[in-house]
């Protein structure tokens, strides 16, 4: 796969947390995309939908003993126009075999992968870290490292063409960002190189680097997870509209989800004509505040239909929603 679609199935996959027992649809923002794969923002919507587009068409292949499985990456993605977001899901195939490696995927390792400029880096990479631990070389020969690199037959098809413009920068890349590096021993049948053994090395990652980077994944899944649970507490018809999708995301960031959501709770009670207008003058104001003491207050006679009235509906809600994505997929 290109560069772009390598990170956006990297990036799904560290999405998967570790009680998962089924895929979910994972959520990336549009902009952030774009960002993300150096596009014009003027131009995102449109080059992000080729990019999923032509995600969806790769095919892999897995072979078992007995059966060879031939299945895509990606089975869907959805865009919801005024959401800002693709929905994208794995195909239900990859199940025992993407949950099972989910360890695999630390946040340290894919935020080195995501600084990676090339394809064959990320590649060459996973290619070595299989090694990495019990083994201090990997030795393979030119055929199967062009298979590997997923090259075809006439792409840098001789030996000096394939070390110049794929083996000798990626190994600069790699020395320079990852945790993983390598030299390499040429190994010939008379004057053809024939092989490669790489000789893998390990450079030290600060603990603080480490913590740093697993807290900064953590804080965004969690984000995204309090991302969706405000957006079902909007009201149907406004959940996928542009201004309020910003400002529970702006608050969210800057005020965090309680505040967030009795400010939802208020806009449903009390808005009457634009609840978008409404909704964000009410986070601009923190107009829940006294409006939920006073609920409280009220609410303590009779805390049956308290729950009744503001947790079950919610229930519901979000019942509807993740059977309705587990259909979906």
């Amino acid at each position: 796969m290109p560069l772009a679609e390598q990170r956006i199935i990297l990036t799904m996959i560290a999405r998967i947390q570790p009680d998962d027992e089924d895929f979910k649809p994972y959520h990336i923002s549009i902009k952030e995309l774009a960002e993300f794969m150096g596009i014009d923002k003027n131009s995102a919507y449109r080059e992000c939908k080729k990019i999923t587009h032509s995600l969806l068409t790769r095919v892999i292949e897995i072979a078992e003993p007995g059966r060879v499985l031939q299945v895509g990456w990606v089975s869907s993605a959805e865009y919801i126009e005024g959401s800002g977001t693709v929905n994208l899901s794995f195909d239900p195939l990859l199940k025992p075999y993407l949950l099972s490696l989910k360890g695999n995927f630390t946040s340290l390792k894919l935020e080195m992968i995501l600084k990676f400029k090339s394809q064959y880096s990320v590649r060459l990479y996973s290619l070595l870290k299989q090694y990495h631990g019990f083994k201090n070389h990997r030795e393979v020969q030119i055929d199967t490292l062009r298979e590997m690199l997923g090259l075809t037959k006439d792409t840098h098809k001789a030996y000096s063409d394939l070390k110049a413009n794929i083996l000798r920068p990626v190994q600069k890349e790699l020395s320079e960002k990852a945790d993983v590096y390598f030299d390499m021993d040429e190994i010939r049948m008379g004057r053809r190189v024939v092989a490669v053994r790489f000789n893998i090395h390990s450079r030290d990652i600060p603990k603080t680097d480490i913590s740093q980077c697993m807290e900064i994944n953590a804080e965004v899944n969690q984000m995204t997870s309090d991302l969706d649970e405000l957006i079902l507490l909007v009201p149907e018809s406004h959940r996928t509209k542009k201004t309020v999708l910003a400002a529970l995301d702006s608050y969210l960031k800057k005020l965090g989800v309680d505040y967030v959501k009795r400010n939802i709770a208020y806009a449903n009670v009390k808005s009457d004509k634009s609840y978008a207008g409404f909704l964000t003058n009410a986070l601009r104001h923190d107009w829940g505040h006294d409006w939920l003491l006073e609920q409280n207050a009220k609410e303590l006679n009779n805390p049956m239909e308290v729950w009744q009235r503001r947790v079950f509906q919610v229930k519901k809600n979000m019942i509807y929603i993740c059977l309705k994505n587990t259909w979906s997929i």
